[in-house]
């Protein structure tokens, strides 16, 4: 079972990332954060490059002035809008994910947001992660770092769960948790992939079952 006071720690700390955007404002950053939630959507549904100056001011309301006096050029309103759409993912992911009782449950809640996550994603378009890895990997090569940091940090984050549930005596402690979190994430990233293109759940289904029998089997009788 999870303490109380592991659960504030884990709260800080995961929600981090995203604390900017619910801590009280200045006007100048609300209006960042505007452009960002109403550009986030266009950039990960058509990508960096298929983007337009005129997709920003149809979806914002704002003049080409409006933006750019808010940001330097459309490199730093990717960047906002990116920065945007994975706090929010990890933010529903933080919601779902502290509700669960024991490491065990809290992989298996993470494991079907993801499968939920198929066609009713936070963001449109998908899942921010996997969309800017693709475009960052040769083309938007500027956000490499930053999109390799977010996966990291995922991967981080699983690896944190498994050894944390090691320490608790929930799992055998013979298993190596930075592989199993390689394994999850990769798994679950593929398959949604592979999902949203073939237009059905079933790839992710069998990778979400998967996977928790793997839980299932690591875990201690």
């Amino acid at each position: 079972m999870l303490g109380r006071n592991k659960l504030i720690i884990y709260r800080s700390v995961y929600y981090s990332n995203y604390f900017f955007y619910i801590c009280p404002m200045s006007k100048a950053a609300r209006t960042r954060q505007f452009i960002a939630e109403k550009t986030a959507p266009i950039l990960n549904k058509k990508g960096f490059g298929a983007t337009s100056l005129r997709d920003f001011t149809d979806a914002t309301g704002l003049t080409k002035g409006a933006l750019y006096g808010n940001f330097k050029d459309k490199e730093d309103i990717a960047s906002a809008a990116f920065a945007y759409s994975v706090a929010k993912v990890k933010k529903l992911v933080g919601k779902k994910v502290e509700r669960a009782t024991t490491y065990q449950k809290q992989l298996e809640a993470l494991l079907d947001f993801y499968s939920e996550y198929v066609f009713n994603p936070p963001v449109p378009g998908g899942c921010p992660l996997l969309n800017a890895a693709v475009e960052t990997d040769d083309f938007h090569t500027s956000m490499r770092k930053v999109v390799a940091k977010e996966l990291v940090s995922t991967i981080d984050f699983i690896d944190s769960l498994l050894q944390k549930g090691i320490a608790e005596g929930e799992f055998i402690s013979e298993i190596k948790t930075r592989e199993l979190a390689y394994t999850f994430f990769c798994a679950v990233e593929g398959a949604l992939m592979f999902a949203r293109v073939e237009r059905s759940k079933e790839p992710m289904d069998i990778i979400v079952n998967h996977c928790k029998k793997i839980l299932n089997d690591i875990t201690k009788r």
